[in-house]
């Protein structure tokens, strides 16, 4: 498993799951991020500019979201197997 993979799942661990408070961390991170690079570009260049990497970042983030809700579903599966399991061997 890579750095990605196992961030993602940890996010998808510690929301237990549930994909709309996932989308909404990585909305929250999206903001951060924003926040962040205004406050370079003020820091470095004395005020915020628009430049054309801006939806590049909101694709990235949207797309990292998708990936969030889908660790979201493998790890509800796995528990559900495991409840399965868990079930038939009582």
């Amino acid at each position: 498993m890579n750095k990605i993979q196992q961030a993602t799942l940890r996010l998808a661990q510690s929301c237990n799951g549930n994909p709309v408070s996932t989308t909404i961390v990585v909305m929250l991170f999206f903001i951060m991020f924003s926040v962040f690079e205004a406050t370079i570009e003020t820091v470095f260049f004395g005020h915020r500019f628009e430049h054309l990497l801006d939806p590049f970042f909101q694709l990235a983030f949207i797309g990292y979201s998708a990936y969030a809700v889908y660790w979201c579903a493998v790890l509800n599966s796995t528990k559900a197997t495991n409840v399965e399991v868990r079930g038939a061997a009582k």
